[in-house]
């Protein structure tokens, strides 16, 4: 493990306990630095608001040269997230930069619930019915809230 991963893995932690973003929580697992287990809830915005996600960050040697791999261990119908629950995020690949944080992807992961990326889609048919049928895009959305509540 590198020490240099760890040591701002833990200051990030640190943060990310002490002045949480609304929302957003997280603990290490099994006393390991490098995976994260978070829980997201549903932004104040349209279907997600009421939901808690489960989600765990897995964080590699080469952070923060190289982005942490996020998954949603909650069942997801998001236009972003494929079955597995792996995001597709573009700050999760290409896009990533060193000067950001685990806290900050976190808020941007709990953001693209309301706000989805449909042109860059991990669940085409979420995404089609996020564009063309907003009401059964919703009324999915809302049956997966609820069953973040079990």
């Amino acid at each position: 493990m590198s020490t240099f991963a760890s040591t701002r893995l833990l200051r990030e932690l640190s943060e990310l306990q002490r002045d949480p973003p609304p929302g957003i929580y997280g603990v290490l697992r099994d006393n390991n630095i490098m995976i994260w287990d978070v829980i997201i809830c549903g932004p104040d915005c349209g279907p997600w608001q009421g939901g808690t996600f489960q989600l765990s960050v897995e964080f590699n040697n080469d952070y923060p040269l190289q982005p942490p791999i996020a998954k949603f261990n909650s069942k997801m119908y998001h236009p972003n997230v494929f079955e597995d629950g792996t995001i597709c995020l573009d700050i999760l690949g290409y896009n990533w930069s060193p000067i950001w944080s685990a806290p900050f992807l976190l808020v941007a992961i709990q953001s693209i619930l309301c706000d989805p990326f449909v042109d860059s889609a991990a669940n085409f048919e979420a995404a089609r019915l996020f564009v063309t049928d907003k009401r059964a895009y919703n009324r999915k959305v809302s049956e997966i809230v609820e069953l973040s509540w079990t």
